[in-house]
């Protein structure tokens, strides 16, 4: 598991959260299904991210299906506060 602080770790949280797990047993490779959360979860989880983070999730992308990795998702939404608050993301694009 990476060690996060700041805002990915309060995202994380947040998504650890929905799952009711433990956030320090995430690493690259789990996927949000790997976590228990199925599609309606997920849509519940965005709306979740949306409202704590004061942004808008596209209903396209990367964050469209349970199959996305915990990491790609994390990027994803760091990029979308960033964009918000007009900040340049140092983030790689989410895949």
């Amino acid at each position: 598991m990476a060690e996060f602080s700041g805002r990915r770790a309060e995202i994380l949280a947040v998504i650890a959260e929905e799952a009711s797990i433990d956030p320090a047993i995430i690493d690259a490779e789990t996927s949000v299904a790997d976590l228990g959360i199925g599609s309606l979860d997920l849509v519940e989880l965005i709306f979740k991210i949306e409202e704590r983070f004061g942004i808008e999730v596209p209903s396209h992308g990367v964050l469209e299906s349970n199959d996305v990795k915990v990491f790609a998702l994390l990027e994803a939404v760091e990029q979308l506060i960033d964009a918000r608050s007009g900040k340049v993301s140092t983030a790689q694009p989410a895949r």
